[in-house]
C-alpha cells in the first residue's frame, strides 16, 4: 500500500523507479525534512534572542515598538540557514536519483529566493521602525525610500524565480522585458510616477514628515504625517486626513511653511483702518492731555516723543504711528532682529489702513494668535487718546444721519 502511494507521488513528477528505491528515497526525503525543521527551529530560537540583544541598551519604548519587526525578521532569516544547508548537501541525500535531485534543487532555490526577499523586506521594515522612533524630525523621506527598496526587492526576487523556473539567465529575462515596456508602463504608471517623484522630493528636500503645507487644489492644509512611494498623507488642522499622489507635489504648486518654522519668527501683517475724518492736527490742549495720560506716559518720556511734541504741525496719526512703532519695539514677544515697521497703505473707501508688519518670536499657532490679538487690542483701545477712531461702516452711517 505504501509502495503504491509512493509510486503515484513519484509518477506525478514524471519519474519511474523500483519500489526499493522508492523506500530509500522516502527515507532520505524524510531525513531532509527533519533536518530542515531542526535547523529552522534552532536558528529561530537562537537568532531571535541575538537580535533582541542588540537593543538591550536601548530604551524599553523602542524595544516594544520594534518587537513585531524583530520577530518577523528572525522568522524569515531562520528559513535561510536550512535552505543553504540542504542545497549544499542535496547531492549526498539524493545522489542515486539525479532526476529527483533536480526537482529538489529547483524547489530549494525558489524557497531560498522567497525567504531571502522576505528577510530583506523585513529588515527594511525593522530599520524604518527604528528610524521612525529615533529620527522623528528627520528631513529624509524614509518611508518613500523604504517602499522603493521593497519594490526593487520584489522585482529582483521575481526575476530570479522566473529565471530558475525557466532555466534561463536573468539577463535573458531582462532583455525580454523590452517588448512589454508599454504594458508595464501602463500597469505601473502610478508606481513609476511615485518613484520618480519620491527621488525628486528626497533630492531637493521639498517635503518631509512634519512640514506644514497648503495645497488648496486637494483641500490640504496641515502637517505631513507620511511621505510614501505613491501617496502623501496630510493631517489637516480639523484632524481630517488628506491623501494626495506623490507626483502631484512635483506637477502642482503648493506652499510649504517649513521656512517660517525654521526662521526666527512668524509674520504679523495686519492693518487698522483709520477713519480719515478723525485725522487732524493736535493743539496744545490735546498735547497736554496726552502728556498727562498714565497709559501713554512711558512713550512721552522718550527723547523721540519729546522731539515730536515740539513740532508745530503735528498730526495725531503721525504721533500714533510713532507710538505704535515704539510699542512694538518694547514688546518682548516681537523679534527685534527681523523686519519691524508701521506703514500707511493707500487710502480707500474704508479709511486709511495703518499696517503693522513684524514677526512674532513664538511661532506656535495658539501663542502667535494670542500675541497678535493683545497688540491690536491695546492699539484699538488707545486710539481715542490720540483723538483717532477706527473706521466702522455702521458708525459712519450713524454719523451721516446725525449730521443730517
Amino acid at each position: 500500500m505504501l509502495d503504491l502511494y509512493l509510486q503515484k507521488c513519484v509518477s506525478y513528477f514524471g519519474l519511474t523507479m523500483p519500489p526499493e528505491h522508492l523506500v530509500m528515497l522516502s527515507i532520505r526525503l524524510l531525513l531532509a525534512l527533519c533536518l530542515l525543521g531542526l535547523l529552522f527551529t534552532l536558528t529561530r530560537r537562537y537568532l531571535l534572542p541575538a537580535i533582541a540583544h542588540l537593543l538591550d541598551k536601548v530604551d524599553s519604548e523602542l524595544q516594544q515598538q520594534t518587537q513585531p519587526q524583530r520577530l518577523q525578521l528572525a522568522t524569515h532569516v531562520a528559513h535561510l540557514m536550512p535552505a543553504v544547508v540542504l542545497i549544499s548537501s542535496a547531492e549526498k541525500f539524493f545522489q542515486h536519483w539525479p532526476e529527483f535531485m533536480s526537482i529538489v534543487h529547483l524547489g530549494l532555490w525558489i524557497y531560498l529566493y522567497c525567504f531571502a526577499g522576505l528577510a530583506f523586506a523585513a529588515l527594511i521594515n525593522f530599520a524604518t521602525t527604528i528610524y521612525t522612533a529615533v529620527g522623528r524630525q528627520s528631513s529624509v523621506p524614509y518611508l518613500g525610500l523604504a517602499q522603493v527598496l521593497k519594490l526593487l526587492d520584489f522585482i529582483v526576487v521575481s526575476i530570479l524565480i522566473l529565471s530558475t523556473l525557466l532555466d534561463k539567465s536573468p539577463v535573458y529575462l531582462l532583455s525580454g522585458l523590452g517588448a512589454l515596456t508599454a504594458v508595464l508602463l501602463l500597469v505601473f504608471k502610478d508606481t513609476i510616477l511615485g518613484l520618480v517623484a519620491s527621488i525628486q522630493l528626497a533630492t531637493n528636500n521639498m517635503v518631509t514628515t512634519g512640514d506644514w503645507i497648503e495645497m488648496p487644489k486637494y483641500g490640504a492644509d496641515g502637517s505631513v504625517i507620511e511621505v510614501a512611494l505613491t501617496t502623501v498623507k496630510i493631517q489637516n488642522w480639523d484632524n481630517t486626513i488628506t491623501t494626495i499622489p506623490t507626483y502631484a507635489l512635483i506637477s502642482d504648486s503648493f506652499k510649504n511653511w517649513r521656512g517660517m518654522q525654521q526662521s526666527g519668527g512668524r509674520r504679523i501683517k495686519r492693518a487698522i483702518k483709520i477713519d480719515i475724518h478723525s485725522i487732524g492736527f493736535l493743539d496744545e490742549q490735546e498735547k497736554q492731555q496726552l502728556l498727562d495720560d498714565p497709559i501713554v506716559q512711558p512713550f512721552f518720556a522718550t527723547e523721540q516723543a519729546k522731539e515730536l511734541m515740539q513740532q508745530s504741525h503735528l498730526t495725531n496719526l503721525k504721533l500714533f504711528r510713532h507710538y505704535t512703532q515704539w510699542l512694538l519695539e518694547q514688546n518682548p514677544d516681537i523679534n527685534q532682529n527681523m523686519t519691524l515697521m508701521v506703514r500707511q497703505l493707500e487710502p480707500n473707501e474704508v479709511g486709511l489702513p495703518l499696517e503693522i508688519y513684524c514677526f512674532s518670536s513664538d511661532k506656535i499657532w495658539a501663542n502667535y494668535e494670542q500675541i497678535q490679538a493683545e497688540i491690536f487690542e491695546n492699539l484699538l483701545a488707545t486710539l481715542p487718546l490720540f483723538t483717532l477712531s477706527a473706521f466702522q461702516r455702521l458708525g459712519s452711517e450713524q454719523r451721516k444721519y446725525q449730521n443730517l
